[in-house]
């Protein structure tokens, strides 16, 4: 995610400390974090990613998977005050109460994607919220998908999961682009929250199975972090010669 609201001088400083925050505070609270992408972005189309978003660290693994693909990103967050580590990664402001920050966010959107390669993080939902169901879809996506139409639409699923680790597991399935024949935004949601409902309750499903690394790459995940083992990992790892 490219710096927006942070002065040329300290633009790189940002980026650095951002990152390494970003990636010390996942590799530290979570076992691991796998991925698995059918079909990555375009070098030569914009991208739009869009999830469902039920975890506080939606943010932090949007931005982890978003680095391995090495393409400018951007992520519009409710709470964009509150977490200084995105401003310098290119964090927009999407505030439910301001409709004009909102619509200067989807002008700024438009214009970077007019700029590929450029990867923007989405979640339809607007809110994170408990429980498995997904909330209805907001209009912004249909909105960015009629007025972007080179641009590519990945659907992403995010699960956390424990099993019989002492520390969460993230587990990212990025599934082909999302195309629907129908014409209506309200019909058009609808398929999209559907495809994304029925992605995350697979990926659920499949994550309480994979409960190893060995499991997990058989799935076709990828290792994408390897985070904080368990106590029962870390002493045996002591004791064994």
């Amino acid at each position: 995610m490219e710096g927006t609201r942070i002065p040329g001088a300290l633009r790189w400083a940002g980026k650095l400390v951002a990152d390494t925050l970003i990636r010390v505070s996942v590799a530290s609270h979570f076992q691991a974090v796998y991925a698995r992408v059918l079909q990555p972005p375009a070098p030569n189309r914009p991208t739009i990613v869009f999830a469902n978003h039920h975890y506080w660290w939606d943010g932090y693994l949007c931005y982890t998977i978003g680095r391995m693909w090495r393409q400018p990103m951007t992520l519009w967050m409710e709470e964009w005050r509150w977490f200084p580590p995105f401003w310098a990664l290119g964090a927009l402001p999407y505030p439910p109460d301001n409709t004009m920050l909102r619509a200067r966010t989807i002008r700024q959107t438009m214009r970077l994607l007019e700029n590929p390669p450029r990867v923007l993080f989405l979640f339809p939902e607007g809110v994170i919220h408990a429980g498995h169901d997904l909330l209805p879809f907001g209009r912004s996506l249909h909105w960015l998908a009629q007025h972007v139409p080179d641009a590519q639409l990945l659907p992403m699923s995010i699960v956390i999961t424990h099993t019989r680790h002492q520390y969460p597991r993230a587990f990212l399935h990025v599934g082909t682009p999302f195309e629907c024949g129908v014409h209506t935004p309200d019909e058009w949601l609808g398929e999209a929250r559907k495809h994304i409902a029925g992605m995350t309750a697979s990926l659920r499903e499949e994550a309480e199975c994979c409960d190893s690394t060995e499991k997990s790459i058989e799935a076709g995940f990828t290792l994408l972090v390897k985070g904080k083992p368990s106590v029962n990992e870390r002493w045996w790892a002591k004791v064994m010669p």
